[in-house]
């Protein structure tokens, strides 16, 4: 069971660089979810890329979600600070604020906190309650501007 202790918990920082072939993986499993038999050349392609007015290879809208499980602090990590049993737990909700274009090649660094704990629920059938975590990331790019901000949500069945 999550340990509510744990509330402001900082995780370390993690830098890692953005790869060009993460970038295409992620467009291509978006893609294949949406049931699309291509990707958009931007994701791939430089030159398209920068037709369509970028300085280079982007990032996917919801990429940021990456940082979570490729990184240091990846989810069995998270879980395993917080006390959580892993085999209950569901990573139940992401909501972005894009503040900057995050590109090929950029190295980013993520900063994670926990910024609430709490329960939640009602006697259902099985009389359970859901212990919820909030996770908050904020995404910076090699020149210090922040990028990004990720709000997570971690569910606990008890």
């Amino acid at each position: 069971m999550v340990d509510k202790e744990k509330e402001g918990f900082e995780f370390p920082k993690y830098t890692m660089k953005v790869e060009k072939a993460k970038i295409i993986e992620f467009a291509l499993a978006v893609s294949l979810r949406q049931k699309k038999e291509d990707i958009n050349p931007i994701y791939y392609d430089e030159e398209a890329a920068k037709k369509a007015g970028y300085k280079g290879i982007p990032v996917p809208p919801t990429f940021m979600t990456s940082f979570f499980f490729w990184t240091g602090g990846g989810l069995a990590e998270i879980v395993s600070v917080l006390g959580m049993d892993i085999s209950k737990v569901l990573h139940s909700e992401e909501e972005y604020e894009y503040l900057g274009q995050i590109y090929a090649g950029d190295i980013i660094t993520r900063e994670m906190k926990v910024t609430q704990i709490y329960q939640r629920g009602k006697k259902q059938r099985a009389g359970m309650f859901v212990n919820v975590v909030v996770l908050e990331t904020i995404v910076t790019n090699q020149q210090g501007e922040t990028v990004g901000k990720v709000r997570s949500l971690m569910m606990e069945r008890q």
